[in-house]
């Protein structure tokens, strides 16, 4: 069954003419919806279906001498970058960034993710790179700014999952109550990340206590 989406949280009646999805092996074209979180399913939205779970079409595997059978992730990123492959941006609006912390981003403890949505709505929320959040916030756009509300969020990788008190005087602030301290922060001026991000303040968190 599908699950429960509030209307804030899908985007609904996009269309796709091959090349991003696909539907049971064969690459899908037509209407489709997308979740917040990322998933996509065919159909204007659940209300009118199917609502058949889509396949994101991994550009990476295209990448020259990529082997999806013996490599990481993280191993297919890399050599997609050293191969000057191109993204999968679609011109004209926001488009989605999922964040890879690398071990760099471990040893500081923190990185920071950058969100976007259409300006006074509770909107449908998406989380973008630092690139694209520069090019809102600098005018460097294909697509109407105006419109756009953006938002940055540090966000801990490290330390222990709670706050620690070790001494009197001293505490050793927790991965789970600094992330959710910073996004309720966020959420005055940028009203519905909080739900965007679910509870979830362990995401990218390697404990190290």
């Amino acid at each position: 069954m599908l699950r429960y989406y509030p209307a804030f949280k899908i985007d609904t009646n996009k269309s796709t003419a091959g090349g991003e999805y696909t539907l049971k092996g064969k690459s899908y074209k037509g209407k489709y919806y997308k979740t917040y979180d990322n998933r996509a399913f065919t159909g204007v939205s659940p209300e009118t279906g199917p609502s058949e779970l889509l396949t994101l079409i991994n550009k990476y595997e295209t990448a020259p001498g990529l082997n999806s059978a013996n490599l990481s992730d993280r191993s297919k990123i890399d050599l997609a970058i050293r191969s000057n492959l191109s993204t999968t941006r679609i011109p004209g609006k926001p488009n989605n960034f999922y964040p890879q912390p690398d071990s760099d981003d471990y040893k500081r403890g923190y990185i920071t993710r950058y969100f976007t949505k259409k300006e006074n709505e509770r909107g449908f929320i998406i989380e973008i790179s630092k690139d694209e959040y520069n090019n809102i916030v600098n005018g460097d756009t294909d697509y109407d700014i105006s419109i756009y509300q953006v938002t940055q969020i540090l966000w801990k990788l490290t330390g222990p999952l709670k706050s620690t008190r070790t001494s009197q005087y001293n505490v050793i602030p927790g991965i789970i109550d600094t992330n959710q301290r910073l996004t309720e922060s966020a959420n005055i001026n940028f009203f519905g990340i909080i739900d965007f991000i679910g509870g979830d303040y362990i995401k990218f968190a390697k404990p190290t206590m």
